[in-house]
């Protein structure tokens, strides 16, 4: 059965989804040439694009309709009289009135766009979508289509025999639930002019609550007719659904019809059987597929499962229940589970699968098991390789999958359930009923259950005042557990529910009238347990509906397929005078007796008494029998036993049995009759079809030379694909084996391709491709990090950080433009360079210099001071900001033993310059000099000594020590107090 439908929006206009493929621009013309400007629709195409091309259709369509034709873009709004195209290598979907877009995750397998859009726009827009299936193979957007019928939408399909590509249409044809079916240029005004009732119904519903339904049991009540209708002529009675469902149901097939009144409806109906039968299907559209709510079949898989096949022999069955099994998706879903848990777990258990449904046609789809290839969305790669195998355009479920399931017509408000089963499955069935029914549809799914066995619900749905008898298993997926056998609730079905009376206070009548529906129950239970002997209810089919009080001793259930045929169930000495009397009281509709009948049972050989009480259901004029078989033979008969003489019993038997041979001889006469008038129509058939063969043969000539020219076309394009495919490897294998990080990205900053390395320093992985880098998160410490790419982008001037890592390593980050063959700048790139050892190096080589008293500093080739060493930052401070300014990192000491303040320096700061000079030239290798460097406080002498760096760069290695008191005591032996200089206490320009 469908999930609830969700409520008519408040809107301007309808929404068209329109899905295409194969064929489908020819389609698409024809329809806009048709589509008036101001026809105040919006609409959507969806199309199978290629994800590498760029999209020709704005263009193409914008020729053929004066309205506006723009690519989607992300949350645009939709507005009327536009028509939106998806763009390449996305996929788009509707939230709230708006457009949005995802990217196409190439990795994904099977892409199906056009159901994506479609469902999402059942979702959003519920009645006022409209879904159209235009030229295309395949069977996408036919699941699309089914959810916007069950969401109470129109749907259309182009006539297959118009189209260039019929297999889209025909899938969605396949469903039964198409609106219309035309050519391209007849839809749109079918489209219109649906969309313009639906605006014009928009409004509240007129009927609700106690109201709308005291007029259900009015005569005069449309509705009530309608219903009454549907009942005489399908025999299901919907007077317990929910009202809400059933006015939009009904206004759907009004709108289909051309009227504007129930009365005139009900009156169509009266006349038209055969849209009593449609209005009927409306009621019943299945929407299912296979493991719907994943999380919630996870948790069969993993906790109901496996204690149900723990618990049991190898001898005994397990029996499960899927009510309402609609297109047999969830009930194979139910045995795939089983199979794999026996495999898991090693065990063989027999599982046994009842799957029900009010709907014949629906179980005559899923007995076929033939799904279309869509399902592999919801079914994976290895489940659709070991429980499905591919046919033509689909999928068809494995033989011992189907081995486990039982399909059946079923009406659960009629006719009687299951028993003794140990997994009931019943999902988005009781939303659809009122509280009474689902009273009652829940007692007899208690009565059906095993003590301790599971009941599966919708995530809609609630155990009500049933809650007591359940344990909850898991309750957000609504998964509960019997805490008891079933037993007098199953007597509601004897008795018509009962009506409440006239409420006095509020809702105290409805309630009250539940309370004594219960204690009517309980009383029919304990008089059936204790007066009635065991009582069988059957039809004319010999189908057990009901059993009454205890015949567990009688019935046997037989090996093999699952049965309830009283016949096969009872005794064979009692089965083949059941058989005789069911016969005899069918045909005369007389009430039938007989007695002293042996039985075997665990206690010997006794004797048993027969009943046969022929009856006809007022309301839908079905025969039906009640048997009774009484041990004691103390059940008063209307009419006087015979013994059983087994010998009459078997002659009557035989006539009857002759009889029937006599009347199947006469009817295989007639067939073989009717046979051979179809023989000879097929012969005439057959000629013509050779004639059209020698017709198809000439056509196929004029192909074959078609086909050997697009052959030529093709092997030039698979040459060039070939080369393409080569150059792609060697980049592909170039980018994997290098260990520099590297990302492309275009011009809007979107991810083109990028290196594994380049995962350790941006969180990227390889679905992020399509995705803009602002969307990501990095791993370096750069704030800059956007900023910098922009202006690469936009100046084509290469930036260079060196960063740090969360992890403590350092990487070289350089940001280079992207440029094309014609220099120009398409986008950038970025590459990440692990330079966490070189820092290192560094960093020990700053230590190494730091732990040394000498004041050091290292040049490059050109004399700028590119390192320094504590000491030399220590005195450069204790002598103020001049002295920092002079001779800090960055600051050319060539430049400094030049300046103007260094010429008082008797020539030391020339000296220095031109021996530092001869070094960088190559001209020397060293250089010292003694010199003093007085403060106001003290005398101070330095011996500075230069040397030429031996690496690339060519750089000095610098040092000034300090040689103080070895100058002093020179000074003591030579007498004097000064030396050889007076010093100015600002240095020499060789020291700061």
């Amino acid at each position: 059965m469908p999930v609830e439908e969700a409520a008519a929006p408040e809107q301007a206009c309808c929404i068209v989804g329109i899905g295409a493929s194969a064929g489908g621009l020819e389609a698409l013309q024809r329809f806009f040439d048709a589509v008036p400007g101001d026809s105040d629709l919006a609409y959507v195409v969806v199309q199978h694009l290629s994800p590498v091309h760029k999209s020709l259709m704005v263009d193409l369509l914008a020729k053929h309709t004066a309205m506006e034709v723009v690519q989607a873009t992300e949350g645009v709004p939709v507005q009327r009289n536009t028509v939106y195209l998806l763009p390449p290598g996305k996929h788009l979907s509707i939230e709230d009135g708006r457009l949005r877009l995802t990217a196409k995750d190439a990795g994904s397998g099977m892409s199906l766009p056009i159901d994506i859009f479609l469902t999402a726009l059942a979702r959003d827009q519920g009645p006022f979508a409209i879904g159209l299936i235009l030229s295309g193979t395949g069977s996408d957007g036919t699941r699309g289509l089914m959810a916007i019928k069950s969401a109470g939408g129109f749907t259309a399909v182009q006539q297959p025999e118009t189209a260039q590509f019929d297999g889209m249409p025909r899938s969605a044809l396949a469903t039964g639930q198409i609106d219309a079916t035309l050519p391209p240029e007849e839809l749109p005004a079918r489209l219109i002019e649906h969309a313009r009732k639906v605006l014009a119904r928009a409004r509240p519903m007129r009927m609700s609550g106690q109201a709308g339904r005291q007029r259900r049991e009015d005569g005069d009540d449309p509705l009530a007719q309608i219903i009454a209708v549907i009942r005489s002529v399908t025999g299901v009675d919907f007077s317990h659904y929910k009202l809400a469902t059933l006015l939009r149901r009904i206004e759907r097939r009004m709108q289909g019809a051309g009227l504007d009144s129930m009365e005139e409806y009900a009156a169509l109906l009266r006349r038209n059987s055969a849209e009593t039968v449609n209005l009927y299907k409306e009621m019943l559209i299945g929407v299912t597929r296979f493991f719907r709510d994943e999380a919630a079949f996870r948790v069969l898989a993993d906790r109901v499962i496996p204690s149900l096949l723990a618990n049991r022999s190898p001898t005994d069955m397990i029996r499960v229940w899927v009510c309402g099994c609609a297109s047999g998706e969830e009930a194979y879903s139910l045995a795939i589970l089983f199979a794999e848990a026996q495999e898991r777990l090693g065990r063989s258990i027999d599982v046994k699968i009842f799957a029900t449904d009010i709907d014949q046609d629906s179980i005559e789809v899923a007995s076929l098991g033939e799904y279309p290839r869509s399902i592999a969305e919801d079914v994976s790669q290895e489940r659709l390789g070991r429980f499905f195998t591919a046919r033509g355009d689909g999928y068809v479920v494995a033989r011992d999958i189907r081995r486990m399931v039982v399909f059946a017509a079923h009406n659960i408000m009629r006719d009687p359930p299951f028993t003794k089963i140990d997994l009931l499955s019943c999902r988005n069935l009781l939303i659809y009923m009122d509280q009474p029914l689902q009273r009652k549809v829940l007692s007899l799914f208690q009565y059906a259950l095993r003590q301790s066995g599971f009941l599966f619900l919708g995530t809609s749905e609630t155990l009500g005042d049933l809650q007591s008898d359940f344990h909850t298993v898991d309750s957000r997926n609504k998964l509960f557990q019997s805490l008891r056998a079933g037993s007098f609730r199953l007597s509601r079905l004897l008795v018509p529910t009962v009506a409440a009376p006239p409420a006095r206070h509020g809702e105290d009548g409805g309630t009250q009238a539940m309370e004594e529906g219960a204690v009517i129950d309980e009383a029919i239970g304990a008089l059936m347990k204790a007066y009635v002997p065991p009582c069988l209810l059957v039809n004319e089919q010999m189908t057990i509906m009901h059993v009454f009080g205890d015949a567990s001793s009688l019935l046997k259930v037989p090996a093999g397929e699952a049965t309830l045929n009283v016949l096969k169930l009872l005794p064979s000495s009692v089965a083949m005078v059941t058989g005789t009397a069911l016969n005899r009281a069918f045909r005369s509709g007389e009430e039938f007796a007989l007695s002293n009948i042996p039985v075997k049972d665990r206690e010997g050989v006794a004797a048993l008494s027969l009943r046969v009480q022929p009856y006809v259901a007022r309301k839908t004029g079905r025969r039906f029998a009640l048997v009774v078989l009484d041990r004691a033979n103390m059940l008063p008969l209307a009419v006087p036993d015979s013994d059983f003489d087994l010998n009459a019993d078997a002659a009557e038997r035989i006539r009857g049995l002759e009889q029937e041979l006599l009347s199947r001889g006469e009817n295989l006469q007639a067939t073989i009759e009717e046979l051979e008038t179809a023989n000879e129509e097929l012969q005439a058939t057959n000629e013509e079809l050779l004639a059209s063969n020698e017709e198809l043969q000439s056509t196929n000539e004029e192909l074959q030379s078609v086909n050997e020219e697009l052959y030529s076309v093709n092997a030039e394009y698979q040459a060039k694909v070939e080369e393409l495919t080569e150059i792609t490897n060697d980049l592909d294998n170039l980018l994997r084996s290098t260990e520099i990080g590297t990302v492309f990205l275009d011009g809007d900053f979107v991810i083109r391709r990028f290196t594994p390395a380049a995962a350790g320093f941006i969180n990227i992985i390889p679905r992020d491709i399509g995705r803009s880098i602002a969307h990501l998160s990095t791993n370096i410490d750069y704030p800059d990090f956007l900023g910098d790419i922009r202006k690469v982008f936009d100046g084509q001037e290469p930036v260079e950080r060196h960063v740090r890592v969360h992890d403590g390593r350092w990487v070289l980050t350089r940001i280079l433009p992207y440029l094309t063959d014609k220099s120009q700048t398409a986008g950038v790139v970025v590459t990440f360079v692990d330079v966490t050892d070189t820092k290192q190096a560094q960093e020990r080589l700053q230590k190494v210099l730091d732990s040394l008293p000498e004041h050091i500093a290292v040049t490059d080739r050109e004399g700028r001071i590119v390192m320094v060493n504590a000491a030399w930052r220590g005195f450069a401070q204790r002598n103020g900001a001049p002295a920092i300014e002079r001779c800090g990192v960055g600051t050319n000491y060539l430049e400094v033993c030049l300046a103007p303040d260094a010429a008082s320096t008797d020539g030391i700061a020339r000296a220095v310059h031109d021996g530092l000079r001869r070094i960088l030239d190559g001209k020397a290798d060293g250089f010292s000099i003694e010199y003093p460097c007085h403060s106001p406080d003290e005398q101070r002498w330095f011996l500075m000594h230069a040397t030429r760096l031996k690496d690339h760069d060519g750089g000095i290695v610098v040092s000034h020590i300090n040689i103080t008191n070895r100058k002093l005591m020179e000074l003591q032996l030579d007498g004097t107090g000064e030396g050889d200089g007076t010093g100015d206490g600002k240095g020499d320009g060789g020291e700061e």
